[in-house]
């Protein structure tokens, strides 16, 4: 009897155990299947925006097969369906993006938004392409980005842009987000730029005061009316 006992407690802890361990695992396989189906999910709305293949991949950590497998099966390659897919290498210099007049106005208020949402990192970051790329911090990119689209609907500033603007941002190598001089508008600095900190509305008006005409001061105008002229010796 009493070995019976002890074998009938030997195997109720045995399956305590084996239960222990099937829920350790169940929690690690709902976890790994919970990451998977962010990750699809991020896909998905990347496709959405008109994102590259390489740009997916680097932010969900999916395959390219896989990602081009979503896109087929979703329609995202088909013509008329969302933002049209872009081809070719990503961008990775910012000026070309700042050369356009409608997205230069428009990158300091999704950069700001990027910055709000934590996209962009408070503290300088090196290799930012290494070390910067991933599901929550995509998610939260792509919050701001349809944030952005809702307030302005026509705005034409790309997934594949932001991604950009996050990248160098965070580096605070050659541009960096700061404050208009004038005003409390967000504006992108060129730090290597000599020109003044000024938003897009305030460069016209700081330019029609440097050129405007200034008016005699009135005390000189009376001092000087009506006083006889008189040459002066020259030695």
């Amino acid at each position: 009897m009493v070995a019976r006992a002890v074998d009938a407690r030997s195997a109720q802890a045995n399956r305590r155990e084996g239960r222990r361990a099937f829920m350790k695992a169940m929690r690690v396989s709902n976890k790994c299947y919970n990451r998977e189906l962010r990750s699809i999910e991020l896909a998905r709305r990347m496709l959405s925006h008109g994102a590259r293949t390489q740009t997916i991949c680097a932010w969900t950590g999916l395959k390219g097969d896989r990602v081009r497998t979503l896109s087929r099966v979703l329609g995202w390659d088909s013509v008329g369906r969302g933002a049209p897919r872009q081809r070719g290498p990503s961008p990775s210099k910012l000026s070309p993006l700042m050369a356009s007049a409608s997205l230069r106005d428009e990158a300091p208020a999704i950069a700001g938004l990027c910055w709000c949402y934590d996209v962009i990192p408070r503290e300088p970051c090196t290799e930012p392409r290494k070390r910067l790329p991933g599901i929550e911090r995509g998610e939260r990119m792509c919050d701001a980005l349809e944030f952005f689209r809702q307030m302005v609907p026509e705005t034409r500033i790309t997934l594949e842009q932001v991604v950009l603007l996050v990248f160098t941002l965070a580096e605070r190598d050659g541009w960096e987000l700061g404050v208009c001089a004038n005003c409390p508008a967000a504006i992108l600095i060129d730090r290597l730029a000599l020109s003044r900190t000024l938003c897009a509305y305030c460069q016209p008006r700081a330019g029609a005061d440097r050129f405007e005409v200034q008016e005699p001061m009135p005390s000189v105008e009376r001092e000087y009316k009506g006083a006889p002229v008189v040459q002066q010796p020259l030695f």
